[in-house]
């Protein structure tokens, strides 16, 4: 009885013995290695954490990149029949360009060279399908590559306009809040009475549709591109329009009389350069 009185003692009833155990063996979180492990453990693991959620993220934003770039399920052909073109110096650059060149010859250089269409912007766009199956157009809408300035104080320009024959007509004022596509009558209408119909409009292969925007400003200086909204067998996708690669520019006139630019002839027609307006 003794002994086992003894062993009672020894253990939990002997207050030096807990103290002596807790000295040997202190809580784990008391212990500096364990602080020291679990920041290092914390550390590591926002880390990783990190490292996945941005490859997550990049792996999705690259599928979704991927997505935008694929090709649209219509061709698109455009034309810009503006006038007139115009340029905020004398065009000296295109000198070489037009001399030896019939009148003609030089008009189009002239006009695919200019630095802007001066008061509007006369676009005719031609889409098709690529197969038969149905794409739907649901809309237009301006995006600004720049914020609008105010226009040159002089330009100089060309004379002569293009003609086209738009199927699908519609009127964008670069001047408003939220520059928008609005039907409007065609210029030559195919009945005495034409409908004016908005988007959506449904293409395919065989059912192109022939669409004229004139995107007009009277106050400022706009660089611009097209988006073009389109469905097809579940997919949604938007079509940027715009001059070759850059932007579409813009310029308001501030009055009917801008200096042209001319063009000199030699004795044969052929054009030998261009002629500064005479002041």
């Amino acid at each position: 009885m003794k002994a086992n009185s003894s062993d009672e003692e020894s253990g939990d009833g002997d207050p030096q013995g807990v103290e002596s155990s807790k000295q040997k063996n202190p809580p784990l979180w008391k212990r500096p290695l364990t602080w020291v492990m679990t920041v290092l453990l914390g550390a590591l693991a926002a880390v990783l954490g990190g490292a996945l959620q941005n490859l997550f993220t990049t792996a999705g934003n690259k599928a979704v990149n991927e997505f935008s770039k694929e090709r649209p399920p219509f061709t698109v052909v455009s034309e810009d029949d503006s006038c007139p073109t115009v340029w905020t110096h004398f065009p000296d650059q295109l000198q070489k360009a037009v001399t030896g060149k019939t009148e003609e010859e030089a008009l189009s250089i002239l006009a695919n060279h200019g630095e802007a269409d001066g008061r509007a912007t006369e676009l005719t766009v031609t889409l098709q399908g690529r197969t038969q199956s149905a794409v739907v157009i649901t809309g237009v809408r301006v995006v600004m590559s720049r914020p609008p300035q105010p226009p040159p104080s002089s330009v100089f320009g060309t004379g002569g306009c293009g003609a086209a024959v738009p199927t699908r007509s519609f009127s964008i004022d670069l001047d408003s809040k939220s520059p928008t596509a609005k039907p409007v009558p065609p210029d030559i209408p195919s009945d005495p009475s034409p409908t004016v119909v908005n988007f959506p409009y449904k293409i395919s292969a065989t059912e192109p549709e022939v669409f004229h925007f004139s995107i007009q400003t009277t106050a400022r200086d706009c660089t611009w591109y097209l988006e073009i909204k389109w469905n097809s067998n579940g997919k949604v996708g938007t079509y940027r329009l715009d001059n070759g690669g850059k932007p579409f520019r813009t310029l308001a006139l501030k009055d009917d009389n801008w200096p042209m630019v001319g063009l000199s002839k030699g004795p044969d027609g052929r054009v030998t350069g261009l002629s500064r307006p005479s002041h």
